[in-house]
């Protein structure tokens, strides 16, 4: 297997792991305690911020708005799913800071997202050696 085929492999995998978790985390009626006490719109933004960039790492082929309008849609999904918990609740405010956050994630994947993902197949050919 290419270097080029285990990098895109291993980038898919950063993307769909976390987005199993956070889908985990938002559908769980209560979620456990964190670690460290960060705000919820932290979290959101950060969450949002970092799924769109490895969704452009991991599916390349996208358009920018392509990314965003899916992980606008993952966002809008996770509110509903919400709005029917009983222990949760949907909120607008969320949905928001989602936004900032795939915006974020659109900009960050503009300027460093073809760099990062070869630094990604340079890596994985210099552990192939």
């Amino acid at each position: 297997m290419s270097a080029e085929a285990v990098a895109g492999t291993l980038l898919r995998l950063g993307f769909w792991l976390p987005l199993a978790l956070c889908t985990y985390l938002a559908f769980t009626p209560s979620p456990p305690e964190p670690v460290f006490r960060i705000s919820d719109i932290v979290l959101h933004g950060f969450a949002f911020t970092y799924l769109t960039f490895a969704l452009g790492l991991a599916h390349r082929e996208s358009r920018w708005w392509q990314m965003g309008a899916w992980m606008l849609a993952y966002g809008l999904f996770i509110e509903v799913v919400q709005s029917f918990e009983p222990e949760r609740s949907a909120e607008l405010k969320d949905l928001a800071v989602d936004c900032v956050g795939i915006a974020l994630g659109l900009l960050g994947f503009a300027l460093a997202g073809e760099r990062v993902r070869s630094a990604a197949v340079d890596i994985t050919r210099a552990l192939a050696r």
